[in-house]
């Protein structure tokens, strides 16, 4: 054995002990630090999806097949996979004294370790170097958006981590092939189970996937094609059982956990499928600047999401990939190189021409930013393949690593929030505030809740009343319904609810108030900030008026409204609606000047609500000034079209 030889074994050995121990430190790591993480904004639903599919298997109740005669937020339930939301129901029933979202987060964050060792597995498979292996663990692990949505993210991470495993399973299975057939099938299995029970849309594509990389092995593979034949194609037939036998075991578990399509395994599968594809709930997601609707969004919606929202080195990584991929192919192989071109780009590309309803960032093909890390580590290593001196070969796997600092310093001090990370692209989150959305997910509700519960006193003789427009908040606070009440109330009617204390966040705020620095509103007595960006506010009550000056109003008492209005703007100066009732109220007692005085301060407040300025129009109107009586109307109408054009047919590349 020469002495590179030597070299290069014992380096490969270090690398394996390094990427084994990683491991276990990011198997340890997540799931302790889980139950710092907030509930997620669809996680109250799945806790109830869980309850219902439960009910379903043990009680014969039919609720998990239809979700109809619930509210909006539940539409379409029924269509996705309950895998993680039954188990963890099943498992909390076991062990009822742990609080359901910290048992929850706890699976979750495990889920989300394993979906990172093996991507570095599966980089291992096509690499055949650890090394590599480690970068794109570390890729994937410091990724801040995973890392974050690794903790309560109960659809996407299960999703994204059955379908790398399921993929390594592949990888192993051809490129062992005879050798170990059982258990690489085991793992392929189990990996589509899991991806198949998460989203049955995805575990459908992921079953293609099974079918179309196994033909094109065995198409380009001459020595695996021809083992096949040999004694009358007795491997051929082991493999089209193993094949069958992975599809079918994932399938079973999939149907394990989600009524709805085990009433009907293929019709409601196929149904999941054009569901999934373009969900027809509507929502506005703010994005460049501007709402859009979820149906109606730019074509790089997703593309653009994955530039600016994670690591310039590992974006930089997947471009080497790229460039280089002539040399990739030679290194790597056609085939390899073409499951990592096809699983990157594929479902994005197949979403753009289906012209796909997508929202909430990039978090529904967290299952493709895998092959993107992928790439990005061989990328660094096709780097080194053009380095001659041997002494030097670790240069560009030392670059790529230090190249992880700025996320490394991002996820400790922005922890427990560290999925609202923006890159150097976008200038970080200062610069994304009001351009696109922050805690989308509602991660920072936990913190609010604790703050409350820690600092909140019980006042004797009633409830103290919290409020906020996020959904499900109210959760965190069914062991204290003796002292506080909690449920939701939309931020723009928050003057006329009865609340203590206000939670408030910035998901459907308008982008003009966002950008013009008019949220958050006053007296807010704790923020929930990172890099000095508020993702949520605690807001405290001063005044009470802003409720009686609402009924008022409706009762037609106009002086005892103009009076608690102007009680209740001494404490709150802030609130778009209330100088918008304001105005109305003097408009109806003749004032229009002040009227005019009032609207116009609901239009600065908030140069995004286009009845603002069409209100303001009529006041002009009524005050014979017609000149600025136009100019407020044309703000409306402009305003007024230019939401139309966000609901009218989608950009096409």
């Amino acid at each position: 054995m020469s002495q590179i030889q030597s070299l290069q074994e014992k380096e490969s050995a270090m690398w394996r002990t390094v990427f084994l121990v990683l491991s276990a430190f990011i198997l340890i790591l997540l799931p302790s630090l889980s139950h710092s993480y907030g509930q997620s904004g669809d996680e109250w639903l799945e806790i109830v999806y869980g309850q219902d599919i439960y009910n379903y298997f043990f009680h014969g109740d039919k609720q998990a097949l239809s979700y109809e005669n619930k509210s909006l937020q539940f539409k379409g339930m029924e269509l996705y996979g309950g895998l993680f939301d039954y188990y963890t129901e099943i498992l909390h029933r076991w062990f009822p004294n742990i609080f359901i979202l910290d048992l929850k987060h706890f699976c979750n964050a495990v889920i989300g370790a394993v979906m990172m060792i093996f991507t570095g597995l599966f980089t291992f498979r096509i690499s055949k170097k650890w090394s590599v292996a480690v970068v794109a663990l570390l890729f994937i692990f410091l990724s801040p958006r995973l890392f974050g949505e690794s903790m309560n993210n109960p659809k996407d991470i299960p999703h994204a981590c059955g379908f790398i495993i399921s993929m390594y399973g592949l990888m192993a299975l051809l490129q062992d092939f005879p050798n170990k057939i059982w258990k690489h099938t085991i793992i392929l299995g189990l990996g589509f189970g899991l991806a198949f029970g998460s989203r049955p849309a995805g575990g459908l594509l992921l079953g293609s996937y099974i079918v179309l990389f196994t033909g094109l092995y065995y198409i380009l593979n001459k020595n695996f094609r021809e083992n096949l034949k040999v004694n009358n194609n007795k491997l051929l037939k082991k493999l089209l059982l193993a094949m069958v036998t992975t599809l079918l075991a994932g399938y079973i578990i999939g149907l394990s956990a989600w009524p709805f399509g085990f009433e009907a395994p293929i019709a409601h599968s196929l149904e999941s499928l054009k569901g999934m594809t373009n969900i027809d709930i509507i929502l506005r997601v703010l994005f460049e600047g501007s709402f859009h609707y979820n149906n109606h969004m730019p074509w790089y919606y997703e593309f653009k999401w994955i530039m600016i929202s994670n690591p310039i080195i590992v974006l930089l990584g997947a471009l080497l990939f790229v460039v280089l991929i002539a040399r990739a192919k030679k290194e790597y192989g056609l085939f390899n190189v073409i499951v990592i071109v096809y699983a990157a780009l594929f479902p994005l590309l197949y979403m753009i021409y289906k012209h796909s309803s997508m929202h909430d960032t990039w978090r529904h093909v967290f299952f493709v930013y895998v092959y993107w890390t992928v790439a990005a580590a061989l990328g660094w290593d096709l780097i080194s393949r053009y380095i001659t001196n041997e002494r030097l070969k670790w240069i560009p796997i030392a670059v790529a690593i230090v190249g992880l600092l700025p996320s490394v310093i991002w996820i400790f001090k922005s922890h427990p929030n560290e999925y609202v990370y923006f890159n150097e692209l976008e200038g970080g989150p200062k610069a994304a505030f009001g351009y696109y959305d922050l805690d989308y997910y509602q991660n920072t509700n936990r913190q609010a809740a604790e703050w409350i519960l820690k600092n909140v006193k019980p006042i004797p003789g009633r409830k103290i009343i919290v409020l906020s427009n996020m959904l499900g908040f109210d959760k965190y606070f069914a062991k204290d319904t003796s002292w506080l009440g909690a449920g939701y109330g939309r931020a723009f009617e928050r003057s006329h609810l009865q609340w203590d204390y206000y939670v408030d966040y910035p998901r459907f705020i308008s982008a003009e108030q966002l950008q013009s620095g008019n949220w958050p509103p006053g007296n807010v007595v704790k923020a929930f900030t990172v890099d000095g960006v508020p993702l949520s506010v605690i807001i405290q009550r001063k005044s009470y008026d802003g409720i009686a000056a609402h009924d008022a109003m409706n009762k037609k008492d106009l002086p005892t409204a103009l009076e608690k209005f102007q009680s209740y703007l001494k404490t709150d100066t802030t609130d778009e609606a209330v100088y918008a009732d304001y105005a109305v109220t003097l408009a109806a007692t003749g004032q229009l000047d002040a009227a005019i005085a009032a609207m116009t301060k609901a239009t600065q407040i908030d140069p995004g609500q286009g009845q603002f300025f069409e209100m303001l129009g009529k006041l002009y109107h009524a005050k014979g000034d017609e000149a600025n009586a136009n100019k407020a109307m044309a703000a409306a109408q402009e305003l007024s079209q230019r939401d139309q054009e966000a609901q009218g047919e989608p950009d096409t590349p």
